[in-house]
């Protein structure tokens, strides 16, 4: 995206007042709800798994197979994430002169992919494996946080999409497939 790209969307924002405080808002929060609900589904995991113990049910072993996929498909995904960010190094839109962001930060590169649009989609594929309604909550959030990363600037299109195409991605394949 452009600096003359962006100035686009940030004079719309700047022109709505009550809608850039909200973007300002969500952008703050909303990426915390991914990553504060993950250990919820873990807990609930572990109670059920603890129940189907209890009962000596034969299930229990298979159950635990997946709590496992529940903590490695995200922890494997990130990894993966983080060292093709790192190996890219792809600079941030508001690194480029003149490109304003709506929100100031500082980090250098390590634009691609979208480590935040990455983390929320594998953990949306995870709830969705579990708990079909909550997934599919997730997945809207994840849509909404890639929305917002390239509404406040930090991100471009192709760092968001790509971030939540893998993480949808390798969350499908490790939460079915594998």
């Amino acid at each position: 995206m452009t600096p003359e790209q962006y100035r686009k969307i940030r004079d719309g924002l700047d022109a709505r007042p009550t809608l850039r405080q909200l973007v300002l808002f969500c952008n703050h929060w909303l990426p915390a709800v991914p990553f504060v609900c993950y250990p919820v589904l873990l807990v609930i995991l572990n109670v059920q798994w603890f129940a189907l113990l209890r009962v000596g049910s034969a299930a229990a072993l298979d159950f635990m197979q997946q709590i496992a996929r529940a903590i490695l498909v995200p922890g494997i995904t990130f990894w993966f994430g983080t060292a093709l960010r790192a190996r890219l190094n792809r600079l941030r839109p508001y690194e480029q002169p003149g490109f304003v962001p709506l929100v100031a930060k500082e980090t250098k590169g390590h634009s691609f992919p979208s480590r935040h649009a990455l983390s929320a989609a594998v953990l949306a594929m995870t709830w969705l494996r579990f708990f079909p309604a909550v997934g599919v909550a997730m997945v809207i959030i994840t849509l909404l946080i890639c929305a917002l990363r390239v509404l406040v600037g930090v991100h471009s299109v192709p760092d968001v999409l790509f971030g939540a195409a893998l993480g949808f991605g390798l969350g499908a394949v490790g939460m079915w497939l594998l």
